[in-house]
């Protein structure tokens, strides 16, 4: 047939041209606890993604630090992460759970200082803490209702993008930042004025916050989740109409689940994403172009 050759694999390699990928040792296998000996911080640990997220690097062998305001909801994590760390190994010496309110710098301060006494650094964070309210007008929406959002979403990444990055900083050896995000921090929804501008303000943070950090070597990302099926509740602050309009444009034709997203935490905060910062990853199953 005219145009369609084989390669000869004996043929002599060109000068200059490496026998193998420079940066896989192909002598032993690749890792499969990819987090192994690395500490996460987890902020709003007590939800749905906390939880799943907090399993997935627990069983990728990373520590886990889980923090949330709703102690009744960390100790009810507790059964649920033992699965995730092997038979025999002490629960205290890979997970530690703090109820501390994620709005509050002196909690996010001892939180941290917490981090540290039991497990001696930190590598990696998911700033996940946060909230939705009702759906309701621009001329609806109270003062009140703007603060409660934008304290809750943004000021508690801020604060613990903050110091989370000092003490990367002071390691000296790099680390990973993940602020939790929405598709609403990438395109408006009508009703959701105080929730989309408060998510919008995660980007410019984790923006800003990736170029001063770069030279430390801590990558700072956003991941933009859709409607997480997370159990009853979970449509809660969506009208009927922005659910059944994103239902039809998600092109997977489901809404997604809590380890759809702790995957891309997994991710983010391992090295397999060592060259990526200032990003925002879309997990959303295909319902939004941006």
């Amino acid at each position: 047939m005219s145009g369609i050759s084989t390669l000869n694999l004996n043929k002599p390699m060109r000068p200059g041209i490496q026998r193998a990928p420079t940066s896989t040792n192909l002598s032993r296998p690749l890792p499969i606890h990819r987090l192994e000996g690395k500490v996460a911080f987890i902020t709003g640990g007590g939800g749905k993604v906390g939880v799943e997220t907090a399993g997935r690097l627990l069983i990728e062998g990373a520590n886990v630090a889980l923090i949330d305001i709703d102690q009744p909801a960390l100790e009810a994590a507790v059964p649920v992460l033992k699965a995730a760390i092997p038979t025999g190994v002490p629960l205290e010496s890979r997970l530690l759970t703090i109820a501390a309110d994620a709005t509050k710098e002196m909690d996010v301060e001892a939180c941290v200082k917490k981090t540290l006494q039991r497990f001696g650094k930190i590598d990696c964070a998911l700033l996940n803490a946060g909230e939705r309210d009702d759906s309701k007008s621009l001329f609806d929406t109270t003062e009140e209702d703007w603060d409660k959002i934008m304290t809750t979403n943004a000021k508690s990444a801020f604060l613990g993008l903050k110091h989370i990055a000092r003490v990367l900083r002071s390691q000296c050896h790099g680390g990973s930042i993940i602020l939790r995000s929405s598709i609403a921090g990438l395109q408006g929804f009508p009703g959701q004025i105080s929730y989309s501008s408060s998510k919008f303000a995660l980007r410019g943070i984790a923006l800003t916050a990736a170029e001063e950090l770069g030279q430390y070597g801590i990558r700072v990302n956003t991941i933009h989740t859709s409607i997480i099926d997370s159990g009853p509740g979970f449509k809660e602050g969506w009208s009927k109409e922005n659910l059944r309009e994103l239902k039809d444009e998600t092109a997977l034709g489901r809404f997604s689940s809590p380890d759809d997203v702790a995957s891309v935490v997994a991710f983010l905060a391992s090295e397999d994403s060592k060259f990526m910062t200032g990003g925002h990853l879309k997990i959303d199953g295909g319902c939004v172009s941006v």
